[in-house]
């Protein structure tokens, strides 16, 4: 493997590992994957959390959240695995070099689906910012079922 392709590989898993630890409520680890003054901005509701604590402070007291212990529900996705948890899923991340996008799909309090797409970037082998747009999951319109495919 090329420096290149193993950089790829290790900043991937590095996007992986940061989405994996949100999904378990894994703080600590979270904390050590991203730098202490990471950025998640948030354009649809006009917000931007800046650094380490505020960031696991608003992901730790998002209501209805399960127990950091809840027991994952199936596994997902292609190599490596995802672990599917109660509320939160990795679908999938791509990118090269050190900006990745990462879709999830989420389960709000209220049951409700949604997807939530971010775009992550890397700095110094560390998550350094997130940008993340959400997207609420709606039934298909009847008017376009003749062309279209279910990915359901």
């Amino acid at each position: 493997m090329t420096d290149v392709a193993e950089s790829e590989s290790s900043n991937r898993a590095l996007v992986s590992r940061m989405q994996e630890a949100i999904g378990a409520g894994d703080y600590e680890k979270l904390r050590a994957l991203v730098h202490a003054d990471v950025v998640q901005e948030m354009p649809q509701s006009g917000e931007r959390v800046v650094g380490v604590d505020n960031l696991i402070a608003t992901l730790a007291n998002r209501p209805g959240r399960p127990a950091p212990d809840s027991a994952p529900a199936q596994l997902i996705g292609e190599e490596p695995r995802y672990v599917m948890t109660p509320t939160f899923n990795l679908v999938r991340v791509e990118g090269t070099g050190d900006t990745f996008t990462v879709y999830n799909r989420t389960r709000y309090p209220d049951g409700s689906d949604w997807y939530v797409i971010s775009v992550v970037t890397l700095r110094d082998g560390k998550i350094a910012k997130q940008v993340a747009f959400f997207a609420p999951c709606f039934a298909a319109p009847e008017w376009r079922a003749q062309w279209v495919e279910s990915t359901d």
